[in-house]
């Protein structure tokens, strides 16, 4: 059994004219979700990463919190949507007239709220055009690219962004037998002692994470990582 890794990239920067760039946090990050990865036995046969800097950033500060030595590669289906392009096609079909950006708006706590409800907005009407269907195939194939290089024991991590990974995991999650069908999924493959998480907030409740189990594999030491780990 193999498996893949997908891993937004760290924080990038906002606002600042450059959001193409991890900020000092956003390297910080980077280098400890490699330093846990590697605590928790995970040993990469390839690093793969998007074509933007921030991935690329993000896929080094991995390597350097873990200490892996395998090949990394890059493959340019796993890049983000445009957002400012995204924002255009909304505001030339009149459904906003705000002019904010990725680097133009602001970085205040504020900022990034407005500017994440007007995306919000703009991604429902963007998600109806060919350039999503084109973004989505990508991701597809991006995936199944990376499936194919992670069979027989083989494990793939994956840099990208949020936008990319969800879209991913969102492709694997959809059934057509709805909630059922999704939840008949992750019953087969929720682990003893498995964690979800749910946050609570003004909009109601978001599952953050599924099956989390790290706390297993850090108990069992890199040697033989998922001795604890059982279905039944």
């Amino acid at each position: 059994m193999g498996a893949i890794h997908l891993v937004r990239h760290g924080q990038a920067s906002f606002g600042t004219g450059d959001y193409d760039r991890l900020s000092e946090l956003g390297h910080e990050q980077a280098r400890l979700a490699g330093q846990d990865m590697a605590a928790r036995g995970l040993r990469p046969d390839v690093v793969i990463h998007g074509g933007m800097r921030r991935q690329r950033e993000t896929a080094e500060g991995l390597l350097a919190g873990a200490g892996w030595d395998c090949p990394v590669e890059v493959d340019p289906r796993w890049a983000e949507y445009d957002a400012d392009a995204v924002l255009d096609a909304a505001r030339e079909a009149g459904l906003t007239s705000d002019a904010g950006t990725l680097d133009t708006a602001g970085s205040s706590d504020a900022a990034k709220r407005a500017f994440q409800s007007q995306l919000d907005a703009a991604l429902g009407h963007w998600a109806g055009l060919q350039a999503f269907a084109d973004y989505r195939a990508d991701a597809d194939a991006a995936l199944a690219a990376a499936a194919e290089r992670s069979g027989s024991g083989r494990t793939t991590v994956v840099v990208s962004s949020a936008g990319t990974v969800s879209l991913a995991v969102a492709g694997l999650l959809a059934d057509p037998e709805g909630v059922v069908g999704v939840w008949t999924r992750l019953q087969r493959v929720t682990v003893n002692t498995g964690i979800a998480r749910v946050v609570v907030g003004r909009g109601g409740m978001t599952c953050i994470a599924v099956n989390e189990h790290q706390h297993l594999e850090r108990a069992a030491g890199p040697d033989d990582p998922r001795r604890y780990v059982t279905l039944r």
